[in-house]
């Protein structure tokens, strides 16, 4: 029997011995657990729609557009005889277009802001042009009957070190702009946006 004057003693002697197996690894602490990052999502690769060269027609529903002619210029006359001359750094590019009806019932032209040009990441709407003795595509109306052909000349203030060969010509008959924004570095081209393309050179 154990006299009871020494029980307080055992109960400190087993208090000892259990704090020096829980500080020698005997209780394995439990591991954290590790929450797996999110993969980053695949960019898609936006790619041109293959690109007509000038003079070549498009169509879309009844209505035939072709771009004939780019022509740059450091200056012109506008209807009312004044010289006009570009802001620093910029120059003119004129686009002269051909619209045809090749249906039966008359059509809607479209507007000028269809149109686009892009150059390096950046894309430019057309402006205020009416170039005396040339006929500017905003005085053609608003519609054309069957069997019946305009044409008419676009105005672009583009960089002024911008060459033909590095331009892209953009009709967009359901929309007015090819980017999110203008000057965007992306052209997200989708397939529910008909978009036609022409290039200037090679």
């Amino acid at each position: 029997m154990i006299p009871i004057k020494a029980i307080p003693g055992i109960l400190l002697i087993g208090l000892f011995v259990l704090v020096a197996c829980s500080t020698s690894g005997g209780i394995s602490p439990t591991p954290a657990s590790t929450i797996p990052l999110p993969q980053p999502t695949a960019t898609a690769t936006v790619v041109f729609p293959t690109p007509s060269s000038p003079g070549d027609p498009v169509l879309w529903r009844d209505l035939q557009v072709s771009m004939d002619q780019p022509e740059i210029t450091d200056t012109f006359i506008n209807e009312f005889g004044s010289q006009r001359v570009p802001s620093a750094g910029q120059k003119f590019l004129w686009i002269h277009l051909a619209l045809e009806n090749v249906g039966t019932e008359e059509i809607l032209l479209p507007e000028s802001e269809n149109f686009s040009v892009l150059y390096a990441e950046s894309e430019y709407k057309p402006i205020y042009g009416h170039r005396q003795g040339y006929t500017d595509f905003t005085d053609l109306g608003s519609t054309l009957f069957p069997r019946r052909r305009l044409d008419g000349w676009l105005r672009f203030d583009i960089p002024i070190e911008a060459d033909l060969n590095e331009l892209w010509f953009v009709f967009l008959p359901t929309s007015a702009q090819v980017g999110v924004s203008p000057s965007s570095p992306n052209y997200p081209y989708t397939e529910n946006k008909p978009t036609y393309v022409w290039k200037f050179g090679p």
